[in-house]
């Protein structure tokens, strides 16, 4: 997994949050709990940590805080079928892949298992229009597998959704490196 960049600020908010609560927790726990004295009692910097721990992983993706207008990352993680129409073949042929996002508050992996290659990113970064409107861009590497490795391997190359609000399905474009010269279509079909 990788970090990625979102044009929001609540990763500052966050964070100060998270500083304010665990510094408050350290003070009760220090003053107005009784613990036997062979337990230590953690400091500010260690709830914090733990707090950021459980944020990054399970908290940020609470339906509460989204609509409270605290979070506004959206929440990609699954499976996707994943087709794309190439300039190569004047957008006649569709290719079919799973697209695997696994993703925390703090970092992302998109992976691609297509019909004759995989994908991985290497960078990613939303792009917040609106509370529900957004794009997501993603920088990957793409390799042919073995069985369709002739000369042309691999590549780089950029893909672009966007999620409108009020609408179900994500699509966009992508384009590769010189190496390959295409571009083309995408859609996304999350996987129940």
């Amino acid at each position: 997994m990788h970090t990625y960049s979102i044009n929001s600020g609540e990763r500052k908010s966050i964070i100060f949050y998270l500083a304010v609560i665990s510094s408050t927790l350290a003070l009760l726990l220090k003053n107005y709990i009784r613990m036997p004295e062979w337990v230590p009692i953690p400091s500010a910097f260690a709830i914090y940590g733990i707090l950021y721990k459980l944020f990054d992983l399970h908290i940020w993706k609470w339906k509460l805080l989204n609509r409270m207008g605290v979070i506004f990352t959206p929440d990609m993680s699954g499976d996707w079928e994943m087709t794309t129409y190439s300039s190569v073949t004047d957008y006649l042929i569709p290719y079919s892949g799973n697209l695997k996002i696994s993703q925390t508050w703090n970092k992302i992996s998109l992976y691609l298992d297509g019909e004759k290659f995989i994908g991985t990113s290497t960078m990613a970064s939303f792009d917040m229009r609106t509370k529900k409107s957004f794009s997501l861009k993603w920088e990957y590497l793409s390799q042919k597998k073995p069985e369709f490795s002739d000369q042309d391997y691999m590549h780089y190359g950029m893909t672009r959704i966007l999620k409108e609000e009020g609408s179900e399905s994500i699509s966009g474009d992508y384009y590769t490196d010189r190496s390959r010269h295409s571009y083309g279509k995408v859609t996304l079909i999350k996987k129940a």
